[in-house]
């Protein structure tokens, strides 16, 4: 009971340990791809905010455009001299003609625009809008390059920005002595606008910064996160950045770019903590996951003890008490109904080998002891152990299709091994043997192919039963296991007038000419070699059963393994494949 409980205490503290060394590794991991993750963030954004910046400046670099294809045009120029020239053109005719263009222009622009000319000779003002008007204050202060921004507070309706150009363009010092002053102007409204749109298809806001007018802000942002930012990365302000900084509110990722357009910056930012929830909601949905895995991992590990460890240990201490002899020993324990079937199946065998063993004659001991040696090979504890172990381990992956084909196969595997009531079976319930087999390796290796090729008529023939399958085990752990690759097993079986012969032949390792010489050497002996075990059984039960002229033939395989051919004399009562017994 002691050892019992200690086999389960380890069981829990290897499953302890695998999973915090998984949760280990799952933190590093984590920490790591939050840093990736972080800078492939602050990238992206970055990217976002350069063509958003990019698109503002190309409207405005279009206004700016319109503005100097204005100041060269014909009839601007014709307006400009309309007084030198009122003797070759029409004034009036040209006037409409220039506010054609002035809407026409103004119109043609997806931003809101407005444009004014004025004559500082004359005081004559066009516009683009018969409301609009000069202001003659603009007179006063010496012309201003590139755009120049106008805040609410000084006669302006609403904030914006202005370009104003000066013809002819030397005059730009003292604009009374100017011709023409052409003005356009803008609303900030057109670049919230494009902020809004931006701010539905990301996170956080955005806004204008200026060092000494302020900020431009959208009709969502909040002004004093838009200072506490501004004050967080002064140091930085007229540079294209993208950083995180952590304020009251939290950490924030703030990217920023200049406006090549206007001496501006385009800031943008969004809540860290907003932009990585889907990350931190798996975290917590991992480490969920994990508690109630630890929490089925042990109730499953309890039920695998109490259903799998305990029958399993109790069968193999029988199958010891049977290998040292003790041949009454019989398993009385009812368990599972798998377990129960087995150790039944156990117990009939145990039986019938005791009544054998009391029972025949001298000179058949030799080739029962083989029969019987080669079952218990067959119920190998760590072929059983591997085999659910693999169960176990594929149950708790949640592999429900790998668990229901290799509990069916080792079933179906036992139940024909453990069954000592009859000596002899047919060949083609020996395939069926061969195929669980197989399919048993196979789920466990992944890497083993086989085909059978078996007469029809030879499928009823009797033969004695495990005759074929340790040739396939044999094939397995000293052939593919040895050679990397795909593993092949073909199985065929053929018959001439005097004998029927089934090959097992593999593309593993194979072996020397030499040593297929030594092992066909021992195979002939009289006792038994160390090395050979299983083959020299095989050979010794086909002497017995179908006469000295029987036995095996092993030679080296085109594939690079070997072929070993189990050659069975025809005898009177053998010459019937589809006789029954």
């Amino acid at each position: 009971m002691v050892r019992r409980a200690n086999l389960f205490v380890k069981m829990v503290a290897i499953l302890f340990s695998l999973i915090l060394v998984t949760l280990l590794f799952y933190g590093l991991s984590y920490r790591k791809d939050i840093g990736v993750i972080t800078d492939q963030i602050k990238t992206t954004d970055l990217n976002h905010l350069e063509f958003l910046t990019q698109q503002m400046d190309n409207n405005i670099n279009q206004l700016a455009g319109s503005m100097y294809a204005l100041q060269r045009d014909p009839t601007i120029r014709d307006y400009e001299q309309i007084q030198q020239l009122g003797h070759l053109i029409d004034p009036a005719q040209t006037v409409m003609t220039v506010l054609e263009k002035l809407s026409l222009q103004t119109s043609s622009s997806t931003w809101e625009n407005r444009i004014v000319l004025y004559k500082p000779h004359t005081g004559e003002t066009l516009g683009s809008d018969s409301s609009l008007s000069f202001d003659s204050s603009i007179l006063e202060k010496p012309l201003q390059p590139g755009w120049e921004y106008i805040p609410e507070d000084k006669g302006s309706n609403e904030a914006g920005f202005r370009l104003l150009l000066s013809d002819p363009v030397e005059d730009k010092g003292n604009l009374r002595q100017a011709e023409l002053l052409m003005s356009m102007y803008f609303p900030v409204s057109n670049i919230e606008r494009m902020f809004d749109t931006y701010q539905s298809q990301n996170k956080g806001d955005t806004f204008l910064y200026h060092p000494a007018y302020g900020v431009i802000l959208s009709r969502h942002t909040d002004r004093e996160m838009a200072r506490q930012i501004i004050t967080a990365m002064e140091p930085l302000t007229g540079q294209e950045t993208s950083d995180i900084f952590s304020l009251r509110e939290g950490s924030f990722l703030v990217s920023s770019v200049p406006s090549s357009a206007v001496t501006w910056q385009v800031i943008h930012y969004s809540p860290l903590k907003q932009i990585l929830q889907p990350i931190q909601s798996s975290r917590f949905t991992f480490l969920t996951g994990s508690v109630i895995l630890l929490v089925m991992s042990l109730l499953f590990s309890l039920q695998l003890y109490r259903q799998v460890q305990r029958p399993v240990s109790l069968l193999l201490r029988s199958l010891n008490r049977m290998k040292e002899g003790r041949w009454s020993t019989r398993i009385h324990a009812r368990t599972n109904p798998e377990f129960t079937m087995l150790n039944e199946e156990f117990n009939e065998m145990a039986e019938k080998i005791q009544a054998l063993i009391e029972q025949v004659y001298l000179e058949q001991l030799q080739a029962k002891d083989a029969h019987l040696k080669q079952l218990q090979s067959q119920i190998n504890p760590h072929f059983l152990y591997n085999c659910l172990f693999f169960i176990k381990s594929k149950a708790v992956i949640g592999d429900t299709a790998s668990v229901e084909a290799m509990a069916l196969n080792l079933g179906e595997y036992y139940r024909y091994i453990t069954r000592v009531d009859h000596s002899l079976t047919t060949l083609e319930d020996e395939l069926k043997l061969l195929e669980n087999y197989l399919e048993i390796q196979n789920l466990r290796k992944q890497r083993i192919g086989y085909t059978m090729d078996i007469a029809g008529e030879l499928l009823g023939m009797q033969i004695p039963r495990l005759l074929i399958q340790p040739l396939v085990e044999n094939s397995i752990i000293h052939g593919i296991e040895k050679k990397i690759g795909q593993g092949f097993i073909r199985i065929t079986a053929s018959q001439t007038s005097s004998a029927v012969m089934v090959t097992v032949e593999d593309n593993g390792a194979g072996m020397t000419s030499e040593a297929i010489a030594s092992l066909q050497a021992r195979l002939s002996g009289q006792t038994r070699d160390e090395g050979g075990c299983g083959l020299w059984n095989i050979q010794q039960r086909l002497k017995y059963h179908y006469g000295n002229s029987s036995g095996l033939l092993i030679s080296s395989s085109p594939e690079g393994g070997l072929i070993i051919t189990l050659c069975m004399e025809k005898k009177e009562e053998h010459n019937a494949p589809n006789s029954t017994g």
